[in-house]
């Protein structure tokens, strides 16, 4: 019997390029967008696809998707939490709306998507629910720190929610890519007002992304549908070793200053 993966932000970018790696393994895959009419056209010639509508941010959606996908496939065995987008801006740039809204889609989404499935996956005791993160959960970067700050958000809630579903033989993974070659930029906001004095910092994250080390798309996608479903899945998976060289930079870096202030350290104890 073919598993069945449900995938959230598969109208673009990561969960459409997994839409098509799912299929080619012939699993049924709920493709979910906010507006179904931006599907991939190709998706219509690929067997027990479904386009479904689902919104991270509207609970009634989410729960009329996983109830379709139920009642068409008889089980959701994984989730592939893709869908969200980048808030660009320095800090004091960015507007409180914006960063609740950057919340609301890249955190409280997921939440609910998890939500939503984890009756189902909890009754039989099994299944896998892979959330999309990024190098940015570990590395800050400068007027990127409102999406990095979500990031950040969604790597310890899907440590904390491994730690939880462990006994219940449900497998949880953090998908960590440091950047591809996708939409990524014209699909991001902005504020409304940019500040002058920014500018350095803006020319620097400029700096960054030109000399960033693209992952392959395809590849990677591949890589996650590989360990979808397996027996020990990992619960942090870094795709393109760019994400590695990052992630253990930061934490040398910060593993160097905590020993320099170790004695101010001590003298608190």
């Amino acid at each position: 019997m073919s598993k069945t993966v449900l995938i959230t932000g598969a109208s673009t970018g990561m969960g459409e390029a997994l839409t098509f790696d799912y299929a080619a393994r012939g699993w049924n895959v709920v493709a979910t967008m906010r507006d179904t009419a931006k599907a991939n056209p190709k998706f219509a010639d690929l067997n027990d696809v479904r386009v479904t509508r689902l919104d991270v941010t509207d609970a009634a959606s989410i729960e009329r998707a996983v109830k379709e996908s139920v009642e068409r496939f008889g089980t959701v065995d994984a989730v592939v939490n893709a869908a969200g987008y980048g808030q660009l801006g320095a800090i004091e740039e960015v507007s409180a709306d914006q960063v609740r809204d950057q919340f609301e889609t890249n955190v409280v989404g997921i939440v609910q998507v998890v939500q939503a499935v984890l009756p189902h996956m909890r009754e039989r005791g099994s299944g896998h629910i892979i959330n999309i993160g990024s190098m940015g959960g570990h590395v800050s970067l400068p007027t990127m720190a409102v999406y990095c700050s979500s990031k950040s958000a969604v790597q310890n809630l899907t440590e904390g929610l491994a730690k939880e579903l462990g006994p219940l033989g449900i497998h949880v993974t953090l998908v960590e890519p440091a950047g591809f070659n996708t939409n990524f930029g014209s699909s991001s906001k902005f504020p409304a007002k940019t500040i002058p004095d920014y500018e350095p910092s803006r020319a620097m994250m400029a700096e960054f992304d030109k000399q960033a080390v693209r992952g392959d798309l395809a590849k990677s996608m591949a890589a996650v549908a590989d360990i979808t479903g397996i027996d020990e899945p990992p619960l942090h998976l870094a795709v393109a070793t760019a994400s590695l060289e990052m992630v253990r930079g930061h934490f040398a870096e910060l593993l160097e200053e905590y020993a320099r202030w170790e004695p101010v350290t001590a003298a608190t104890n």
